[in-house]
């Protein structure tokens, strides 16, 4: 009788972390586009490492082709093996593939229906859709189906953080004669979700927040669609903050992928 191997946690979820890998990346992840170039002391600061253990790994990084170190200067950038790592990454790689699974874990936790919407030309896409279990499904948006960003509180929160002459566009599109939408995307911008009620049907209520890379450009909406009860009061701070949370843990995923 073959014995049973007992996963060891959700892919990986209850293992230790290698705190020098850690390290690493928290330094190579110290540079950007309006930094490339940092000083031994500037790397310091920006990772809270000792100087002398952020020098052996600056030293390893460079050693591996991954870092590269101005003679004349003394100042660090990285160096040409990162993009040799770059051109592996698959090209079907999208932001919903990177997430998915804690879209999963985020329509079980709260167990509501959510949604992952991107931008697409003037619309709003769907992507992904996923039931937390309950018996109440809502099968507003479709994967695959697109939605006028007036219309619903993913598309909304798409087209509060869209660059401001696209935004300002698409407003007048839209008809917004009273000022009402362009007010809701004022205050997501302001407070960062939005929360609607009834606008599906009677009885059911949505959230929405916006993924952000680290530069503060959109990728995706998240929302989540369910019985009215769920989003008022203290249960809408608690909806709000599964949110919060696992959008945190998206855009570390996602760090540094472009649409």
């Amino acid at each position: 009788m073959n014995k049973q191997i007992k996963p060891r946690g959700q892919q990986g979820a209850t293992l230790p972390r290698v705190r020098a890998i850690s390290r690493a990346v928290s330094i190579l992840r110290a540079f950007s586009e309006a930094q490339p170039h940092l000083a031994l002391n500037e790397i310091v600061r920006a990772t809270g490492l000792d100087a002398g253990t952020t020098r052996r790994i600056l030293v390893t990084l460079r050693d591996e082709g991954l870092i590269r170190q101005d003679p004349a200067t003394g100042r660090y950038s990285t160096s040409s093996g990162l993009l040799d790592l770059a051109r592996s990454v698959p090209d079907s790689l999208t932001v919903t593939s990177l997430v998915e699974d804690r879209l999963i874990q985020l329509a079980e936790d709260t167990q509501t229906t959510v949604y992952l919407s991107i931008v697409q030309e003037d619309e709003a896409l769907c992507t992904a859709r996923h039931n937390g279990g309950l018996a109440i499904e809502v099968r507003w948006w479709a994967v695959g189906e697109t939605r006028p960003f007036h219309r619903g509180t993913g598309p909304r929160v798409l087209l509060a953080h869209l660059e401001d002459e696209k935004r300002a566009r698409l407003l007048e599109k839209l008809d917004d004669s009273n000022g009402t939408l362009a007010a809701e995307v004022e205050s997501i911008r302001k407070n960062g979700f939005i929360v609607k009620h009834d606008e599906i049907a009677i009885g059911l209520s949505a959230m929405a927040v916006p993924l952000l890379d680290e530069n503060g450009r959109v990728l995706a909406g998240i929302s989540t669609g369910g019985l009215t009860p769920r989003y008022v009061g203290a249960a809408q701070a608690e909806m709000l903050q599964h949110m919060l949370s696992a959008v945190q843990e998206m855009q570390q995923r996602v760090r540094g992928y472009r649409l």
